[in-house]
């Protein structure tokens, strides 16, 4: 068993869903970009249009990292954590794989851009 430290940081956890689960992560991700390109093409608001597009690029981004052969799950992970919107992203399904609740999300969305 993979555990998490008692306050997980946001790279802890997108780490531990690479270690335990990266396939189902990586199709959780295409997923997600699906969704987000839909809404992309779907909604008539110009700004939540550049947001879903944002959102899907971040999904595809972390499907990509995940997917490298020449990276450890840690150097992984602290890639998808150098940009928000990537980590947002990879956290919240990580968190959803997990079936961590909420808070634990929060905390660690919020422990975001500290030493890891």
């Amino acid at each position: 068993m993979y555990s998490l430290p008692a306050k997980p940081t946001a790279r802890d956890i997108i780490e531990r869903s690479i270690v335990c689960h990266d396939e189902t992560f990586r199709t959780a991700l295409i997923q997600q970009a699906e969704a987000h390109d839909t809404s992309a093409m779907l909604t008539p608001n110009e700004r939540a249009r550049q947001g879903a597009l944002a959102s899907f690029k971040a999904c595809l981004s972390s499907y990509d990292i995940i997917g490298r052969d020449d990276m450890t799950p840690y150097e992984k992970a602290l890639f998808i954590g150098s940009d928000c919107g990537t980590m947002v992203i990879a956290l919240n399904i990580a968190c959803k794989l997990q079936c961590l609740p909420p808070h634990v999300r929060t905390e660690a969305a919020a422990s975001w851009g500290e030493a890891a």
